[in-house]
């Protein structure tokens, strides 16, 4: 006879994860998600990050080589850019 397999839990990372959503969404915040792959224009034009700026070195961040005016996503203000373009303040 078979035993019927067990499933398995959460990862810790994605507990602790949706514990910290629940509770800023208690207090009127709201969780914003964009894309990993993003545009020069939403992570550094639109927030006047200069050309030379360090975080547009290679070291820090990760361009497309066949197009570079795409790059990885390298921190959250792409997606607060996003927001902002699509929704009316206040914005929490």
């Amino acid at each position: 006879t078979s035993y019927p397999i067990e499933l398995g839990t959460r990862h810790p990372l994605s507990l602790v994860k949706k514990e910290i959503c629940d509770i800023f969404g208690r207090l009127g915040f709201s969780i914003a998600e964009g894309p990993e792959i993003e545009d020069d224009w939403h992570v550094f034009s639109s927030l006047n990050f200069a050309e030379d700026h360090p975080a547009r070195d290679m070291q820090d961040t990760f361009f497309i080589q066949h197009n570079p005016d795409v790059l990885l996503r390298t921190h959250t203000s792409s997606v607060q850019t996003r927001v902002m373009e699509n929704q009316e303040p206040p914005i929490r």
